[in-house]
């Protein structure tokens, strides 16, 4: 009994191995086809527009100066505006020295030197303008930013000189150039002789400990300098055909994997899309949204100006591209929040701005080491203008003059600009032309341009 026990334990045994062998055979004759997945990317719904930062940088204006305290500016929509830019093209600039200037010297160069200024809205790096000109040696030690250039005939040198200006860091550098006399004289000023005249203002400095010295009267003054047409102008008022983004547009832009986004509505009708990682947050009107993306990866910290204004733009051309005319007006330090690039919504020559602070007027990015981690943007897409009428627009005295009655020290303004303020209507939206008036204590006053002589509505402050 027990030797056939044993005997069945063998042959049970051995079957055991066999199976394993059978088994395993099968096994390593028969892999599994894997399938390679493909990393999850952002994908276009649709064909949108790019741009590069080249295509993004244009200045404000451009203004000429004839001496006698005589000048006149070119805007965007002008011929003689897109001549000059053209030119600038050719321009490079060398021997870099820094050149403050005395109260007598910004006399000499607001009201006798002929030259030519090249003016933007606000302050721009050094690194990205030179984009834009050619510098054959060191500046970037001298000064990061400007927000002007001038060009000036020194006539005791018989030669043309730029200064480099920057409002912000309040510094002049001063440079040669190759633009020659007979440019300045004979090719660049003679353009600007039909323009409109301006008016030049000069802003008093109120940061100084003795606030009754104007900055004239110091040694080494900056002069904040900005223009006010000396007559009343032309400008037109839009109703434009608007496209409004659509949510599956805004899921493709944004979003990995549309199956994993949820909607949340809050109570006072903000409408959150998340995939528990991005989010967009959207406003009970359903014109702008915020999008934020707090999980980035760890960029590195000696990020350029240039390379944050690089990464911003490449990240709206991948998140619904540029829709309308957008131009970078500034890059800011958010005071270790980051940095902020703003990108203006633009029609022609004109800045537009919202109503109510809204965000319709313009992209904002943040970065942090260089990465994106939010973005607020408008969700309108401006398409035809159904119509337009002309309004004739306040000169700088008719608006000076207006201010007055409404008890603001025009003293104390530091810059006063055209733009578009926005209204939105169903369907459409109404560009309408109006002064934007900022003053050194940081306020903005918004008024309608329409002249009160041309028949204008009875004028607000906003």
């Amino acid at each position: 009994m027990r030797n056939w026990l044993e005997s069945g334990k063998t042959v049970l045994l051995n079957l055991l191995i066999l199976t394993s062998f059978v088994l395993t055979s099968l096994l390593w004759n028969n892999q599994p086809e894997f399938q390679y997945i493909e990393p999850v990317t952002y994908t276009k719904a649709k064909q949108v527009q790019e741009k590069q930062m080249e295509e993004l940088l244009r200045p404000d204006s451009i203004v000429f100066h004839y001496g006698d305290n005589k000048h006149t500016r070119a805007l965007a929509n002008n011929d003689w505006y897109r001549f000059i830019t053209k030119e600038m093209a050719k321009w490079y600039f060398y021997d870099f020295t820094p050149h403050p200037l005395s109260k007598a010297e910004w006399e000499d160069l607001t009201q006798n030197r002929i030259g030519l200024e090249i003016l933007y809205r606000d302050s721009v790096p050094i690194s990205i303008i030179n984009k834009v000109f050619t510098f054959r040696g060191e500046v970037y030690d001298q000064l990061k930013q400007m927000d002007r250039l001038w060009l000036y005939y020194d006539k005791d040198n018989d030669v043309v000189f730029a200064l480099f200006m920057s409002k912000r860091d309040k510094q002049v550098v001063r440079a040669r150039t190759v633009v020659s006399v007979k440019d300045l004289q004979e090719s660049y000023l003679p353009v600007g002789k039909r323009l409109p005249e301006q008016i030049l203002k000069v802003v008093a400095d109120n940061t100084m400990q003795d606030k009754d010295v104007p900055v004239y009267d110091r040694p080494n003054p900056y002069w904040q300098i900005y223009y006010l047409p000396k007559d009343p102008l032309i400008m037109r008022q839009y109703r434009y055909n608007y496209l409004p983004i659509t949510e599956t547009e805004l899921m493709d832009a944004f979003f990995l994997d549309r199956a994993l986004v949820r909607q949340i509505v809050e109570r006072d009708g903000t409408t959150i899309y998340t995939d528990g990682s991005r989010a967009i947050q959207m406003g009970q009107s359903a014109q702008s949204i915020t999008f934020t993306d707090p999980a980035f990866q760890q960029g590195k910290s000696d990020v350029t100006e240039e390379e944050k204004v690089r990464a911003s733009v490449s990240f709206i051309n991948q998140h619904l591209g540029w829709t309308d005319e957008y131009l970078f007006e500034k890059i800011e330090d958010g005071d270790g929040q980051g940095d902020e690039i703003t990108f203006r919504l633009f029609v022609g020559a004109y800045p537009l701005i919202g109503m109510n602070r809204d965000q319709i007027d313009a992209i904002h990015v943040t970065l942090e080491d260089g990465q994106v981690v939010s973005m607020k943007r408008s969700l309108m897409d401006l398409d035809k203008y159904i119509d337009y009428q002309e309004w004739t627009i306040l000169s700088g005295s008719e608006l000076f003059s207006y201010l007055r009655t409404k008890d603001i020290d025009t003293r104390r303004v530091n810059n006063a600009y055209l733009a578009y303020q926005i209204k939105m209507f169903q369907g459409y939206v109404e560009l309408n032309p109006v002064w934007v008036v900022e003053t050194v204590d940081g306020r903005q006053y918004v008024i309608s341009a329409r002249s009160l002589k041309a028949g204008g509505k009875e004028h607000g402050l906003e």
